[in-house]
């Protein structure tokens, strides 16, 4: 995606300001590509010309140049159709089960370089030490959300769904307070309410911990980065990977804490109970 191939390119130039720019183009790719400046810089309260200092310094002329970039690289082969057309290339059309089955291992398989069990283990450490857990993710990531809420509030810990529109989000993120942790969810690019959320949880003392698949922090960077590839191209991918981690984290989490599987048996007295 050329945003991100620019941003790391030209990541030591880039303000705090141009960071929120790059994830907001990031969030929305189609329609980024034919937003004014105004529709760029209007939702995160920043002048227009802060969208010329960012095209500029990502070396264009003014941001009309960095849109016509940006729209020639989208509908010139980084869409979803594109993505999905270029991994049902690397298969034969008679074997898409089989192709994928491969792909899912591979990436799997490569898992263990990229995290560490002691990430999962300072992870699963803030999750335990934490008031209440606030679970972000946005698109197809939401259904990690509603795992890993479901899977924490069987251990007997309170959780906070972060989904749905920015309305509902301010309205539960509002709660948040030193020594709960917000645990955000976001691939491919990061959203562009993850940012103030960020700020939010840094603001109230709150750890912020990102699983992900990308080398584009959104700033503020958060307390905790747990970084995998789901895959090795830019084709179509599955959220495989992050499910494993997901699950490996809940693991852990067991592991290291007795009171979280009594949780889990008087669940199961009390599913017993109503099956009766």
């Amino acid at each position: 995606m050329l945003i991100i191939s620019l941003a790391k390119q030209q990541g030591h130039l880039l303000t705090p300001t141009d960071r929120r720019l790059v994830s907001a183009l990031q969030s929305q790719p189609l329609e980024a590509t034919f937003w004014s400046a105004a529709e760029l810089t209007g939702p995160l309260q920043l002048h227009q010309s802060a969208a010329t200092r960012l095209a500029q310094r990502l070396g264009f002329e003014g941001y009309p140049q960095l849109r016509d970039a940006l729209r020639a690289d989208y509908h010139g082969g980084d869409g979803p159709s594109q993505r999905i057309r270029g991994r049902l290339e690397r298969h034969q059309a008679s074997d898409v089960l089989g192709g994928f089955v491969d792909d899912e291992l591979a990436a799997l398989s490569d898992l263990p370089r990229h995290v560490q069990q002691g990430e999962l283990d300072a992870l699963a450490e803030q999750v335990l030490r934490a008031g209440e857990v606030h679970l972000f993710a946005q698109g197809n990531a939401t259904v990690l959300v509603d795992l890993m809420s479901r899977r924490l509030q069987r251990f007997g810990m309170r959780t906070v769904q972060l989904t749905g529109s920015r309305r509902d989000i301010a309205e539960r993120i509002a709660r948040l307070s030193a020594g709960d942790l917000l645990l955000a969810f976001a691939f491919r690019r990061a959203p562009a309410v993850l940012g103030p959320l960020l700020d939010v949880a840094a603001e109230a003392g709150a750890h912020s911990a990102l699983i992900t698949d990308t080398v584009v922090w959104p700033a503020p960077r958060p307390s905790t980065i747990i970084a995998a590839p789901r895959g090795g191209s830019d084709d179509y991918l599955s959220l495989t990977v992050p499910m494993a981690i997901s699950n490996a984290l809940i693991l852990t989490i067991a592991r290291r804490a007795e009171p979280s599987l009594r949780s889990l048996d008087r669940l199961g007295t009390l599913l017993d109970r109503l099956d009766s």
